[in-house]
């Protein structure tokens, strides 16, 4: 029997050590391989991802002008006051607060007149096209203005409670009619709009309160009012008929308040000139029961008028006692009923009288000197008469009208003015 072998114990000890190392060493290593390769493909996704949009992106740092007008044109007042201050270059020489400021004046009525103190602005137009209807709208930029006077227009736009033009008040008062900001209305008061409308209306007997004033001026369109004030700016004219032609446009755009001036004051003139449908309308906008209605359906009750006016008089009389309208209608029964015997028949008396008058001043014209004009589109007799410094009623009676609805094309005769 062999003897047991001395080998040393720690001898094994070691070798054991040795490739229990070894091992470690070996996953040690292809751990760290593996770490540095996915360290290095993170990087190159990484950089592949931030060049990306640098390149995409590229095309969209230059925009057109017109691109960013349309970009700007949704945006709200404030926002675009902010962007003022932006002196990034677009294209043509214009820059981010031109294309803010364009867009101001198209689309918030900003006031730049009263922020730069009315300065002759270099002014150019940028078509900007819609894309639903396929119409170029003209949006004024004003080339060439300087640090100082962007700054007068943010520091206008900070201060002013409401900085924008006549046409911009007139559509906010619109909006909150008729909850009106007590400054708003004092803003307006101050525009040549409302003054030129006040002071027609005030001379000739039309005692309004501000507020009043401007129930009836919202109820129309802006073309109206500025239409209104830039003749009565030029012609300086305080007649009746200026005032009636007034009222008349506002009552085409279904103003109540209209409805009421002209019965109040031009009663006689309504009846005798305005259409059948055109009283159907005012009827219809003048509901109350007051004495100038009650009035004025029992001089259409005595005017040569359709059934349908005739009744609809006759109804608004039978209301004002509480009764209801009569079926089938008897035109002469409300003779009698609203009109007594004498009242009936004193027009029928004054009927051949009040023709004669009427047959020397036509004559008289006819053998006068004469001016024709041809009518064209966007002519009224309001119009052609200022232009001829004669009044509208000389015009009707020399060519025998009924209505003052004008054919372009159509001559018209104009009496010669020999105070012209």
């Amino acid at each position: 029997m062999l003897p047991r072998s001395n080998t040393n114990p720690w001898v094994a000890r070691t070798k054991w050590l040795t490739q229990a190392l070894i091992i470690s060493g070996t996953l040690n290593i292809g751990f760290i391989a593996t770490f540095v390769y996915f360290v290095l493909k993170d990087k190159q996704e990484t950089f592949t991802v931030e060049h990306a949009p640098l390149m995409s992106g590229s095309k969209e740092a230059h925009p057109t002008n017109a691109q960013l007008i349309r970009s700007y044109s949704v945006l709200p007042f404030q926002e675009l006051i902010l962007r003022l201050e932006n002196k990034d270059h677009i294209e043509e020489g214009l820059r981010k607060r031109d294309l803010a400021l364009a867009c101001l004046v198209a689309f918030h009525h900003f006031n730049l007149d009263k922020a730069l103190g009315n300065l002759n602005l270099q002014k150019r137009v940028i078509p900007l096209i819609n894309n639903d209807e396929q119409e170029a709208i003209d949006i004024p930029v004003f080339p060439g203005l300087a640090d100082q006077q962007f700054q007068a227009i943010l520091n206008f736009a900070k201060t002013e409670k409401w900085p924008i033009t006549s046409q911009g008040l007139f559509y906010e008062l619109k909006r909150l009619s008729p909850n009106y900001d007590a400054s708003l209305l004092e803003a307006f008061y101050l525009t040549s709009e409302y003054h030129a409308t006040h002071t027609l209306l005030s001379k000739t007997g039309v005692d309004l309160s501000g507020e009043q004033l401007v129930d009836l001026i919202v109820e129309g369109e802006w073309k109206t009012l500025s239409e209104i004030s830039l003749w009565q700016c030029s012609l300086a004219d305080l007649q009746p008929e200026h005032r009636r032609h007034l009222l008349i446009e506002y009552f085409n755009c279904r103003s109540k308040i209209a409805a009421r001036l002209l019965l109040d004051f031009d009663s006689e003139f309504v009846i005798k000139r305005f259409d059948d449908a055109q009283i159907l309308t005012l009827l219809d906008l003048y509901p109350e029961k007051t004495l100038p209605i009650e009035k004025f359906a029992k001089g259409l009750l005595l005017s040569p008028r359709s059934d349908s006016v005739w009744k609809r008089a006759a109804a608004i009389l039978y209301a004002s006692i509480s009764e209801p309208l009569p079926e089938p209608y008897d035109h002469s029964l409300a003779l009698r009923r609203f009109l007594p015997q004498d009242d009936v028949l004193k027009p029928k008396e004054q009927s051949q009288p009040l023709i004669i008058p009427t047959a020397a001043p036509i004559a008289s014209a006819l053998t006068t000197k004469k001016i024709i004009h041809t009518i064209e589109v966007g002519d009224s007799l309001w119009k052609i008469a200022r232009k001829y410094h004669v009044t509208i009623e000389e015009i009707k009676r020399l060519n025998r009208m009924e209505t003052e609805k004008l054919l372009p094309g159509k001559k018209l005769e104009i009496p010669e003015n020999p105070k012209k």
